[in-house]
């Protein structure tokens, strides 16, 4: 019985690092193994159709892997690391009784480590996407100084080592989501990901009571409220092609931003009509560092898969002035998109960041922020944005002016890049030499630096910035004066609103379930062997079937490790999904009654036509299930295989040819005996 299957793993817990000599990888996660714990109705409506589950990625995380003899072992071990944790913290220097009458207060209420986690009994699930941000009454307000606007909570704590040059703070994607509503979107208040409604930043959200939580307002409605500007704003469809309209009759460079884990479905459909027929755009395909290396040459396919889907949408090719692939969060690829910009465009009009919602925008915008593409001047050298009305609304959003590339000031730029670049080859070699020893993803990631060329001295007597006090404030907030001369013929790079792309999903999610689907560290592809007549659920999110051709093939799938999967026969998969839905075991949407009756019913595309390529073991086409990731399909070559695919409403399901990532399958770990389900191998290919 699957219950007493269970049971019997329970008491089973171990860490990757303390396997290390066995050489052998978890079958469903690269985290640290926990035994699932499951609700008992979830135990029980499973037992209804386990006759008819092929595999379950849930019930294979509870069983013992390594055998008894080793998991015995590791559980020895574990033991013996538990106890040794336990004696270090009882050698540690209790705290004064003395101090609970200097603060007045129970050291039990107000000494929080992390956060304490709320009950989530009774709370709605709120999807942050529900609502829409349309118009808002313009004020003369300035944007603050980078950090300087979270000393507008009476509750900050200045840290000295707080990276105050970011507008964003600092997230924290370990910490869970709130139960507290933001008080004026009502979003759950979270740390997470910035890119998410309810985003508030680690120094405002950890180590807070829910009674300060609870009179608290989310980061981008406090700019709202506070400085009318709008930071990772979402507008409904009908308002984007209105305020991105205004773009088509100026003298503008687009940076069209795409999710690399979500294309074509981030890209915006007819975007190329509404910007004109001769635009000229910079594509920016973002989080590069989350997709697995499968072959030495595999950033240049992506770049020509990506540059097809671009082209595909409706651009010309001869408008496409570059195609970037770089990773807002680690900064790889940066440093290059700005010699392009330098060296492309210049200074001869202004440059606007337009994408989807979560694409990464407001990151990139930040770390452009950052470095040799604002103009900095000698009087304040701290970067600074302002925001302006957009035109058709009243609706603020950011800008920064850009630096002038001069010959002289590329040369000092060229310099800098040239000597920093040794270090950086040998950073590289460490890097590498210790993805090979460890297999750790962590060291195979791209990552990279971003400079600033221009730094001076301090030197406030010099115009440029005026100062301004604002009352809640700690300190003068200092301002950028558009009217001064530095500033008067400026060109700017401008933030603009995001929109949810008909074909996403994720205006159906809730916070935790967005957090869930969106992959936080490098995808490494799970690998199984579908039959014809067999279906394949990733979560709730997506279904693929199997419908005819070889006597079997391999597939790749690309997704968040968070989100479960499951094999069943696909005369059953109807009865199956309707029986799991709200379960552990396909995990979105969650248990809620009131939210699973809102959750709209899974849809099919028409039948997918695949025939296999003539090398062996290369992936034949990707079949994306819009937000949920993609799977990559394997053929013997010449060889026709049938295919259907199911998203809730039919949304995002696309044919991807040639595949993103056709080595994949070189990423696949050994067969797990008895099962349709291969070992989570590495993200990387160690040569």
């Amino acid at each position: 019985m699957l219950r007493n299957a269970l049971r019997s793993a329970t008491h089973v817990r171990f860490n990757r690092s303390l396997l290390a000599g066995t050489r052998r990888c978890c079958s469903v996660d690269a985290k640290k193994f926990e035994p699932p714990k499951l609700d008992r109705s979830a135990e029980d409506r499973f037992e209804e159709v386990r006759e008819k589950v092929l595999y379950s990625s849930v019930v294979e995380a509870g069983t013992l892997r390594l055998g008894y003899q080793r998991n015995k072992i590791v559980e020895s071990k574990m033991a013996k690391a538990k106890r040794a944790a336990f004696a270090a913290q009882a050698k540690a220097e209790p705290f004064p009784v003395a101090l609970k009458h200097l603060y007045g207060e129970s050291l039990e209420e107000n000494e929080v480590e992390g956060r304490e986690l709320d009950e989530l009994d009774g709370v709605r699930d709120y999807l942050p996407y529900e609502r829409l941000v349309r118009r808002v009454e313009r004020t003369e307000e300035n944007v603050p100084t980078s950090g300087e606007w979270m000393t507008d909570y009476e509750f900050y704590e200045e840290d000295e080592g707080d990276d105050r040059s970011s507008f964003y703070g600092t997230p924290d994607p370990s910490e869970p989501v709130s139960s507290v509503a933001c008080g004026g979107c009502g979003a759950f208040l979270q740390c997470a990901e910035p890119s998410i409604p309810g985003y508030l930043p680690s120094q405002l959200f950890k180590g807070k009571h829910k009674k300060q939580l609870q009179s608290t307002i989310c980061q981008r409605c406090h700019f709202l409220k506070n400085y009318n500007t709008a930071i990772n704003v979402t507008v409904s469809p009908e308002d984007y092609v209105q305020m991105i309209s205004s773009i088509r009759d100026k003298r503008a460079l687009v940076l069209l931003m795409v999710d690399l884990l979500d294309f074509p479905c981030s890209i915006w459909p007819g975007l190329s009509d509404i910007l004109g027929p001769k635009r000229s755009i910079i594509v920016v395909g973002n989080k590069v560092d989350l997709l697995p290396r499968d072959s030495p040459g595999y950033l240049d396919t992506i770049r020509d898969t990506l540059t097809r889907a671009i082209v595909s949408s409706g651009f010309e090719r001869n408008n496409i002035r570059h195609v970037a692939l770089v990773s807002a969060a680690t900064g790889f690829g940066v440093e290059e998109l700005i010699t392009k910009l330098h060296n492309v465009w210049g200074s001869r009009g202004d440059v606007y960041l337009v994408g989807c919602t979560n694409v990464g925008k407001s990151t990139l915008f930040n770390a452009l922020l950052a470095s040799d593409l604002c103009k900095v001047q000698a009087t304040d050298l701290v970067q600074r944005a302002t925001a302006c009305p957009w035109p058709g609304t009243t609706l603020r959003m950011l800008k920064f002016p850009i630096l002038r590339p001069s010959d002289y000031r590329l040369f000092l730029r060229t310099k800098r890049l040239q000597s920093e670049r040794v270090k950086q080859i040998e950073e590289e070699k460490l890097r590498k030499q210790q993805a090979r020893q460890t297999g750790s993803t962590k060291f195979a990631t791209l990552i990279g630096h971003i400079g600033q060329t221009f730094l001076k001295e301090k030197d406030p007597a010099k115009e440029g910035f005026s100062v301004s006090q604002r009352g809640s404030a700690q300190s003068p907030i200092l301002t950028l004066n558009e009217k001064s001369d530095t500033y008067a013929n400026s060109k700017w790079c401008y933030d603009t609103p995001g929109v949810i792309q008909p074909d996403q999903i994720t205006n159906l999610l809730t916070t935790d379930e967005l957090l869930q689907t969106l992959p936080k560290q490098m995808i490494r592809p799970r690998a199984y062997l579908l039959k014809p007549g067999l279906s394949l659920f990733l979560a709730g999110l997506g279904r693929l079937d199997y419908l005819e051709g070889p006597p079997s093939t391999r597939v790749l799938l690309y997704s968040s490790p968070s989100l479960p999967t499951l094999i069943c026969e696909t005369t059953a998969a109807t009865q199956i999904y309707a029986n799991l839905l709200g379960t552990e075991f396909l995990q979105i949407p969650g248990p809620d009654p009131d939210r699973l009756s809102r959750w709209p019913a899974l849809k099919a595309s028409p039948d997918i036509l695949l025939t296999g390529v003539q090398e062996k073991h290369i992936s034949v086409a990707d079949i994306l299930l819009s937000s949920g990731g993609w799977i990559a399909v394997n053929l013997p070559p010449g060889e026709e295989a049938a295919f259907r695919a199911w998203t809730p409403e039919a949304r995002g399901i696309y044919v991807r040819q040639p595949a993103l990532l056709p080595h994949g399958m070189s990423l696949r770990g050994k067969r797990i005996r008895g099962t349709l389900a291969y070992r989570i191998g590495d993200g990387f290919v160690k040569r």
